[in-house]
This record gives C-alpha cells, structure tokens and sequence, in this order.
C-alpha cells in the first residue's frame, strides 16, 4: 500500500514538472518563432491537401477514362451490350469502393480497392487488347494508354502524399504543446493517415 502511494506521488510530481518545462519551453519562444513555426506548419498543411487534392484528381480522371473507354467500345460495335453492360458495373463498384483522407487508414479498404481497380482496369484494357485493328479507334488507343499510365503512377502519388504526412505529423508531434499558439483555426488538429509507403521506398533507395 505504502508503495503504491510513493509510485502514485512520483507519477503526479514526473507530471507536474513536465507540464512546468513544456510551459517553459513556450514561454522561451518569441513572437518570430512562432511566425515562423506558423510558416512551416501551414506550409506543410498545404502541400498535404495539395498532394492528396492531385492524387485524387488522377484517380477521378482515371475513372472517367475508364467509363469514355467503355463508351467508345461500345460505339465500335465490337462486343456485345451485356459484356459492356457488366464492365460499366464494375467501374461504378471502383467509385463506391474509393478511400477518403481517413479511411486510407485501414488497410483492408485500400487493398480492396487496389484489388478491384486491377480487375476493372486490366479487364478492360485486355477487351482493348483483343479487338482487331481496325476496330480500334484512335480515341480507345488514347484512353487505354491513360489508364495504364494512371495505374502506372498511383504508387508514386502516395509516396509522395506519405513523406508529407510524415513530415507533417512529426511537426505536430515535435510542437504538439504549442499548437494552440501555432494553429490559429481553433479546430482540431490531428495527425493524418498514412498509406505506409514512405520507409519502404526509402529504403529501397539505400
């Protein structure tokens, strides 16, 4: 009993003087530091939403491809309405199925929408692939490239969207005891959600 009472008054005197340092440590920094600390926090504030904002808006140009694509097949009258009926489902699964700032994350949604972007994608450019030349119209040849280069650059999109979340949530963490002072919105500030890619690309590098 008696060292639970001494570990309970260690506990509350570790945490009173935590709390006299952090302040401490806010009461040091002058107004230029922390326009200055303001100047890197939003900055890095605004290339994650600028990163997220061109990530989604390839995948969103993505999906239009895929569905202009199912169109144009369907004006070659070279498959029949059922099949491209079926196709047009699935690129409406793939826009049900897409991940937000949040949700990115859990996992398992992301790799469920990898997995069903892959069948979508690589189904219809294999119908592409199959149909005969001259059945192929210089519109399908450009939207099918789109696609596969879109695809082609998801993985990149979010490393790039990783570093700066990285980089961001570090700041956060680093100033977590002024950010009151930092930020000046009065909403909540959190770390963002991270694809998880950063540490595998970078050590792919070394």
């Amino acid at each position: 009993m008696k060292n639970t009472i001494w570990l309970s008054l260690l506990f509350f005197l570790f945490a009173a003087c935590t709390s006299r340092i952090n302040r401490q440590k806010e009461d040091q920094l002058t107004e230029e530091q922390f326009d200055s600390l303001r100047t890197v926090y939003y900055g890095l504030n605004d290339s994650l939403a600028q990163s997220w904002a061109v990530m989604m808006e390839d995948d969103d140009k993505k999906l239009t491809n895929l569905q202009l694509l199912i169109d144009e097949i369907r004006r070659a009258d070279y498959y029949g309405a059922d099949t491209l009926d079926s196709l047009e489902l699935m690129v409406d699964m793939l826009k049900d199925l897409r991940y937000d700032s949040v949700s990115v994350a859990n996992s398992m949604l992301i790799d469920s929408y990898d997995s069903a972007n892959d069948v979508v994608s690589n189904t219809i450019i294999d119908y592409v692939d199959d149909m005969q030349a001259d059945a192929v119209s210089p519109m399908i040849s450009v939207l099918r490239d789109q696609i596969v280069n879109s695809n082609n650059s998801i993985l990149l999109y979010r490393i790039r969207y990783d570093r700066f979340s990285e980089d961001f949530n570090i700041f956060l963490e680093k100033y977590k005891n002024v950010m009151s002072t930092i930020d000046s919105s009065g909403g909540p500030v959190y770390k963002r959600p991270m694809f998880r890619l950063v540490n595998d690309f970078r050590e792919e590098d070394n």
